[in-house]
């Protein structure tokens, strides 16, 4: 955490001008930039490391990473994460007032290095934190705020124009006959995974969680929005990607982070519905087969390196085949 004094110095430091309109620093002030990652749109956000007035000190430069989140993060700052003073979440200190996409920028402060991993107990501290901001009202987020996935209603209709490609991977993951009937009826054809909507983070995967002193900071709200209550939990504890690894938790961890949020919520006095659980896993199972058809797509196409996919393939598939094996054997019965 940053003390006191040092953000009065950084607040001192941000009055005299370091930044200019443009983004660039002040020419009469030694920096160094340090390119942390690349955006998808190219951009890059960076450390810049300052010295001015015999203080030295750094903050992240962002600029905008995806053009249609264009005032997105300021305005959140400004009208969510004010709300929601639990969480800890990175403060922008200074930003552009430019109007076009390609020249909007942001400072934010710096909170020095990072632990990001994917291991169980980073997502369990984390599933404390989920339930503030899905408590908070839909209403205060603009209809035109979106996410980058489909929602489930889209999944579902997805897999249903992919029968033979769905059928063909439970096959090759070795389901039985009896088990791709399950898959059809009770978890393709579900349909009450769109009965509470929340405010969403909307990419809350490991790499946007960081650890600082044993605090858990949430960053890189650009694209929250409304939608189901288990986008977060799915995106925390399931997703995949070809451009990272996936460390695939076991059942028992599972259980025990969907836990940890709903004693949260029921300390908050907004229980979850009975069968939160089980949904859960209906809505990890969907998404999981969309996400292995939309992979065979990429690998026929070359979309990505081949074996960052094929890796890909092999997590997700593990993660489809622990939360079915959940849902068989419990019947979705359980909690």
């Amino acid at each position: 955490m940053i003390s006191r004094t040092r953000m009065v110095k950084i607040m001192v430091l941000m009055d005299n001008q370091i930044f200019l309109e443009s983004g660039h620093v002040r020419d009469d002030i030694p920096h160094v930039r340090e390119v942390i990652y690349v955006g998808r749109n190219g951009q890059k956000v960076e450390r810049i490391h300052i010295q001015a007035d015999d203080t030295t000190t750094s903050f992240i430069y962002k600029p905008l990473t995806n053009y249609p989140n264009k005032g997105k993060e300021v305005w959140l700052q400004e009208n969510v994460h004010v709300r929601i003073p639990e969480v800890h979440i990175p403060k922008i200190l200074y930003y552009s007032q430019e109007l076009e996409p390609e020249k909007e920028w942001m400072v934010f402060e710096d909170l020095g290095e990072l632990e990001h991993n994917f291991n169980s107990d980073m997502m369990l501290k984390t599933a404390e934190f989920i339930p503030y901001w899905h408590l908070l009202p839909t209403s205060l987020l603009p209809e035109e705020f979106d996410g980058h996935s489909p929602r489930v209603k889209e999944i579902q209709s997805f897999i249903l124009s992919k029968d033979v490609q769905m059928r063909q991977i439970c096959q090759r993951l070795g389901f039985l006959d009896d088990d791709i009937a399950y898959f059809d009826q009770n978890i393709l054809r579900y349909d009450h995974l769109d009965l509470e909507t929340v405010v969403s983070h909307g990419d809350l995967y490991p790499l946007n969680i960081g650890e600082v002193n044993h605090t858990i900071f949430i960053f890189d709200w650009e694209y929250v929005h409304t939608n189901s209550v288990f986008w977060d939990l799915y995106s925390l504890m399931d997703i995949t990607s070809p451009q990272y690894r996936r460390l695939v938790i076991g059942q028992d961890s599972r259980l025990a982070i969907l836990t940890k949020y709903i004693s949260v919520r029921e300390s908050l006095q907004s229980p979850t519905h009975g069968s939160f659980i089980a949904e859960y896993h209906i809505f990890s199972a969907l998404y999981s087969m969309w996400l292995l058809l939309l992979i065979e797509e990429d690998i026929a196409q070359e979309k990505f390196e081949k074996s960052a996919l094929l890796r890909q393939y092999n997590e997700t598939s593990e993660i489809l085949k622990i939360v079915f094996d959940y849902l068989k054997y419990t019947n979705g019965q359980f909690f």
